[in-house]
């Protein structure tokens, strides 16, 4: 009788060939954040921009109306008002990006040590503060780290990143007692396996390939963040498309489209990032999440 059970390394190939095709969606989904990000990176920099000199009104002010040489005219030193309103937001995209990285890690080696030094207490002792964090609003408390660091890059990063890796606590414990209940975990434990064994073989993969959709899907509730931040002055005078946005006010009778055109780039990113954070989350099957921010 011919023995028909496949080899060790077949079976290996067949999933990794699984894996593959169920991540195709998510593969192709890099294709446009790749271009979005290429756009907005690209290009040189012109070195520190201040918009409070950027904006600031002389006698006789340089500005002129969009037309085909400026789309969305210049400032009133003439400097080209679209490729300002792309550094502006390219920045803005760095500090979301830089801030749902490390708030992402932060949270799960936070929420993986919980784990592993306590038992089933550490994950509701975990998923609890992340519910009284609710009881003081996520934006509030970015607001306050922000203005403390009176408008310093890095505190406004480690403001989000500390707001980001709090609110996801609460949902990486919720995936740890999905996957615990699946693998049934207290099984694995009487037949001699190890916890940090289960955690790390079974737990700890199915987390990190959910993880992505769930930073695509805070990256520009992040960037509206920053930029509201920045809208707000807790930023400093650096270049941000909220700090354009209120700078422009005093001018929306004089020069409108210094305040119009930024807002609608603004808008038209954001909106193009959600689209592909919602695809990406869809694809990797996240589900829903709580509203961190």
């Amino acid at each position: 009788m011919i023995n028909r059970r496949q080899s060790k390394l077949v079976r290996t190939a067949q999933g990794a060939f699984a894996r593959l095709w169920q991540a195709k969606r998510v593969g192709l989904l890099i294709i446009p954040y790749l271009v979005l990000l290429s756009w907005l990176f690209s290009g040189d920099g012109t070195g520190d921009l201040r918009p409070g000199s950027l904006y600031a009104v002389s006698e006789t002010p340089e500005w002129k109306s969009p037309d085909r040489e400026h789309w969305f005219g210049t400032t009133a030193n003439g400097e080209d008002l679209f490729e300002l309103s792309r550094l502006a937001m390219a920045a803005s995209v760095a500090v979301a990006v830089v801030a749902v990285v490390l708030g992402s890690a932060l949270s799960l080696i936070a929420t993986m040590l919980f784990f592993l030094g306590f038992p089933k207490s550490g994950l509701v002792a975990f998923e609890s503060i992340g519910r009284a964090g609710f009881v003081l609003p996520p934006m509030v408390v970015s607001a306050i780290l922000c203005g403390a660091g009176r408008g310093s890059l890095g505190q406004t990063i480690a403001g989000l990143t500390l707001v980001i890796a709090f609110g996801l606590a609460t949902v990486i414990s919720g995936w740890l007692r999905e996957g615990m209940s699946q693998f049934h975990f207290e099984a694995g434990l009487i037949i001699g396996l190890e916890k940090s064994e289960i955690t790390m073989n079974r737990l700890f993969p199915a987390i990190l390939r959910r993880l992505p959709g769930v930073m695509a899907k805070l990256l520009p509730v992040i960037v509206l963040v920053e930029m509201a931040l920045s809208f707000a002055g807790l930023t400093g005078d650096r270049l941000s498309c909220g700090v354009m946005i209120a700078y422009g006010q005093s001018l929306i009778i004089e020069a409108p489209w210094m305040v119009i055109y930024p807002g609608v780039l603004a808008t038209i990113v954001v909106m193009a990032l959600s689209f592909l954070g919602w695809r990406v989350s869809g694809a990797l099957k996240t589900g829903n999440l709580i509203p961190i921010i």
